[in-house]
Parts: structure tokens; C-alpha cells; sequence
């Protein structure tokens, strides 16, 4: 009989294949659906917050971090709360939070039972299988003590004083969020120029700074002074949590209140590369207390390309110290001891400042207290016609070499002026082809030197540092 359906012998040849599909197919769908009973638990007897407990929630990657889907709840009222989740196999995120996101737990970056990424530090997880969590105290990786867990501290600073630039927001940054940047603004409800901000803590020792706009202007804290820490490079405020406190309002940059002057100044920091003959360099830094002497982290730039690298700072109102290095701490200025711009500690002589308010400063000659020379006026080992005079930068003796067969007849010969055209006396040469100048008692500046001999009359100039 004819065979009236054309398929009818593909089928022994399709059915193991399509079997096979299926049967993959109900396999992956399967694993798929494979899920664990994993049961978390939260000890809230220690906690102390500000916010009243109406429910408590689990939220995590596992539920889009939802806010209210998944509360739990405290059948038998000993402040343990609990909720099963069925989880697949992975690697979770997660936190506990009061009434949906209106508190959050703060936990420690580094603590056993957390991970930090992009700036947020949570609870983690791994589910191989059904689990049974422990209970750990709200916001802590450890049982409860009996003791509270944590401290509602209030964070203040007060704006008054600021100098700087302006700014739209003040943001607390700290080692409980993860020098997030913006994530945490700070309020002024009224007006007053002091913010604030509440944040439930750990009871530990945690680090912090105020910053503005994100990080767009930070503030720069002086090591040593008594509300800081230093880490490294890095010196911020610290706080050691013990319960509930409401900090002091302290002005921008300073450990204390503010006073009716400003507790802050931007000072534009300038050095004049242009007759530095040192080895080759990339980048000019600026180093100093009010950055730990960081190396590479204060680059200065030159906008207009003229070798005058500049850079702007706002820093508390305090004397501080600093120098001018190439390429981090590859070079760095020699700086003589008793120069006027510097000051020695122990055995270091540095750059000096004394910050009262905005300031706009000179711009130095690398290695110098002053400008360099004009425009055209010959530096280092000079030779005016005939004439050298060095080294020049000086800071104590001046040596002019007069050409062969040259001498000075008598001190007449030699007529010395300041920058303003002044008269400077005062000097002993030594008759001969070289003449030696003691020239330490003068002040940092330009100079000039009218020499006249027998045969012929010449000006020099030199630079004093």
C-alpha cells in the first residue's frame, strides 16, 4: 500500500535526536529550579539607634535590594529575627535594614563576614546547600554582647570659615562607607552654616573627612593635631564609638570651633623653572605637611607654558613647611639653612608659610627665597664681556674673575646697588685677578656691580638667595 505520509521514515532517524534535546532540556530546566532553604538571622538586642524598630528586612542581591519585600519577624519576641529564602547555588550580598530603607546597617570594610566593592561594604554569602545562619548582633560580625553595638553620632562642621571656592554640597567621607564621595550629604536645616549629618556606627574606631561636592575640594588636616590620625600618607579626623554622641561643630580644616576670623586660606604656590640646569623631569610637585610629604600626589601645572608651575590650595590657617620636587621625590630642592623663605626642624630645611587667608605668592626660582633673574640677565657661572661672576644664585661668597692683565685700583672701583637703585656698602675684595665677596649678610634679590678698571668700565648683576 502506498505510504501516504513523507515523514513516516524520518522518524526513526529524528527521534533520538529530538529524545536527546528534550531530555537536555529537562535537565538544564531542572538545575535551574534547584534551590537551598537558607535561613538568616538577625540579633537586634544590642541595638541603640535612633530609628524605632516597626519591622526588620532582608535585603541583598537576591531581591534587587528591594527595600520592604522580605521582612522578618521575631515569633517567640527574643529579638532574634529570622526569614528563609530559597537561594541557588552562587555567591550573595546582602544587609539587614529598619522599617525598609529607612536604617541601614554601617559595617566595617576588612570584617570577617563582609565584602567591600564600589564603594559599599555588605554581608556575604556563599550557598552550596541548605544553611542555618548564625545570628550576628545588627551591624556587627560577632554575637551580641549585652553591651549596645552601636553609637547614633551625629557628624557636624561648620562652614563659616571656609575660603575656598564655592561649593554646592558638604559630604562626610569616612572609613564606614567607603570614601564613597557623594554618598553621604549633610544638611543645614537651618541655615546657620553648620551641616549635619546622623549615622549608626559600630562601636569602633573609624576615620573620616569632610569633603565638598563629592570630591571636588577635600580638606587638608594637619598631622599631629589632635582630632587626627595618620595612615600612611593619609590624615583624617577619628571618632572611637561608644554609644550615642553628638560631635562638636568644628570648623572646616581644624580640630576646633570656629573663631570670627577665617580658619582657612587658598594660597597659589608658584616656582620659576626657568634657569633650573638639573637632570631632565616630567613633573613639578609640591610637597609639604599639609600633604605628608606625599611625593607625586600635587602636581603643578603650566598653563601657558612660560616654565612657571603653579598650583592652588586651600589650607588651615597655621604655619606650615613644603618644597618644590621633580617626579615625586626624584629631585628635591637644596634648600640652605637661615634663607629667608625656609625653616629648619631638626635636620630638614624647608619652605616656610604662615597662612593667614587667600594669598597669591611670588614666583620662586627653584632653590631660591626670590625671583629669577629678568628676562635676558645671564644666571649660574656668568660672563659679563670678559667678567665671570659666580656662582650665581649665591648665598655667601661672590667670586668675580676679572679678564688677563685686569685689576681693581682701589675700593672706588666697584660701585654696588640693590634692585631699587640703592647704594649697598660694606665689602672687602682682595687686590688680584680673582676678587672674593662676602656676601651673606645681604638680603635675597637682585643685584648690580659696576666694575671699573684702568682699561675698562662693566655692570654684572647676580641673584643672592
Amino acid at each position: 500500500m502506498k505510504n501516504m505520509n513523507p515523514f513516516r521514515n524520518l522518524l526513526p532517524a529524528l527521534l533520538p535526536a529530538f529524545l536527546l534535546t528534550l531530555i537536555q532540556g529537562w535537565g538544564n530546566t531542572a538545575q535551574a529550579q534547584t534551590t537551598y532553604p537558607v535561613l538568616f538571622r538577625v540579633d537586634m538586642s544590642d541595638y541603640n539607634g535612633a530609628t524605632p524598630i516597626n519591622g526588620v528586612f532582608l535585603n541583598g542581591t537576591f531581591n534587587a535590594w528591594c527595600g520592604s519585600c522580605a521582612p522578618m519577624s521575631d515569633a517567640n519576641n527574643d529579638s532574634v529575627w529570622e526569614l528563609t529564602v530559597p537561594l541557588a547555588a552562587d555567591t550573595f550580598e546582602y544587609k539587614f535594614t529598619i522599617n525598609g530603607w529607612t536604617a541601614q546597617e554601617t559595617l566595617i570594610p576588612g570584617s570577617s563576614c563582609t565584602n567591600t566593592a564600589f564603594g559599599f561594604t555588605n554581608r556575604q554569602i556563599i550557598v552550596g546547600g541548605p544553611l542555618s545562619l548564625p545570628a550576628p548582633c545588627y551591624g556587627s560580625c560577632d554575637s551580641c554582647t549585652g553591651a549596645p553595638s552601636s553609637g547614633r553620632i551625629r557628624f557636624r562642621v561648620d562652614m563659616n570659615g571656609y575660603a575656598g571656592p564655592a561649593f554646592t554640597t558638604v559630604n562626610l567621607n569616612g572609613s564606614f562607607n567607603g570614601w564613597c564621595g557623594s554618598c553621604a550629604t549633610m544638611t543645614d536645616a537651618n541655615q546657620d552654616s553648620i551641616y549635619e549629618l546622623d549615622l549608626d556606627l559600630p562601636l569602633s574606631t573609624v576615620e573620616y573627612k569632610f569633603t565638598l561636592d563629592g570630591w571636588n575640594q577635600q580638606e587638608s588636616l594637619l598631622a599631629g593635631s589632635p582630632c587626627t590620625m595618620t595612615t600612611g600618607q593619609f590624615t583624617n579626623r577619628f571618632h572611637n564609638v561608644t554609644g550615642n554622641d553628638t560631635l562638636d561643630a568644628v570648623c572646616w580644616q581644624s580640630c576646633s570651633p570656629c573663631s570670627s576670623g577665617p580658619t582657612s586660606g587658598r594660597i597659589l604656590f608658584k616656582v620659576d623653572m626657568n634657569q633650573y640646569n638639573g637632570p631632565s623631569f616630567s613633573n613639578v610637585h609640591l610637597n609639604g605637611t599639609f600633604n605628608n610629604w606625599c611625593g607625586a600626589c600635587a602636581p603643578m601645572t603650566d598653563a601657558n607654558q612660560d616654565s612657571i608651575y603653579e598650583l592652588e590650595l586651600t589650607l588651615p590657617i597655621d604655619t606650615v613647611e613644603y618644597k618644590f620636587t621633580l617626579d615625586g621625590w626624584n629631585i628635591s630642592e637644596n634648600l640652605n639653612q637661615g634663607m629667608s623663605c625656609t625653616q629648619t626642624t631638626s635636620t630638614f630645611t624647608n619652605r616656610a608659610l604662615i597662612v593667614t587667608g587667600n594669598d597669591t605668592l611670588d614666583a620662586v626660582c627653584w632653590e631660591s627665597c626670590s625671583p629669577c633673574f629678568p628676562v635676558g640677565v645671564p644666571s649660574f657661572s656668568s660672563d659679563f664681556n670678559g667678567i665671570k661672576v659666580y656662582p650665581n644664585p649665591v648665598h655667601d661668597v661672590l667670586r668675580i674673575d676679572l679678564p688677563t692683565g685686569e685689576t681693581l685700583q682701589n675700593a672706588s672701583s666697584l660701585r654696588w646697588t640693590d634692585i631699587q637703585g640703592r647704594d649697598i656698602q660694606g665689602f672687602i675684595y682682595q687686590n688680584g685677578q680673582s676678587e672674593s665677596f662676602n656676601v651673606e649678610a645681604l638680603n635675597p634679590g637682585l643685584y648690580t656691580v659696576q666694575i671699573r678698571t684702568e682699561r675698562m668700565q662693566r655692570v654684572v648683576r647676580f641673584i643672592k638667595n
